[in-house]
């Protein structure tokens, strides 16, 4: 089954490479829960964003870049972190 994508940016938004990630499900930031984070690797922008009906809502550019950004991980108690192509791993919250 095909399945399209919920968003999608053009290389004015990031630069080269999407970076998936995950639905935040912490604690340390209520009003954060339930949005998927996703990253470009080159420009290092984050995006948050909530799927409803299979459409993003409320897209949001985070405050912060990681640069070369290579991967998102999620701890047992459902914090975000984010890996630099340089071995860097960042708490996003």
């Amino acid at each position: 089954r095909l399945v399209f994508p919920v968003y999608e940016y053009g290389r004015e938004q990031g630069n080269c490479t999407v970076i998936g990630g995950y639905v935040y499900r912490g604690r340390a930031r209520a009003a954060e829960r339930g949005r998927y984070v996703v990253g470009d690797f080159c420009s290092g922008i984050v995006w948050s964003f909530r799927v409803v009906s299979g459409k993003a809502q409320g897209l949001r550019t985070e405050p912060f870049r990681v640069p070369s950004l290579t991967s998102f991980g999620e701890n047992a108690a459902g914090e975000l972190f984010a890996v630099s192509h340089d071995g860097v791993v960042y708490r996003l919250s």
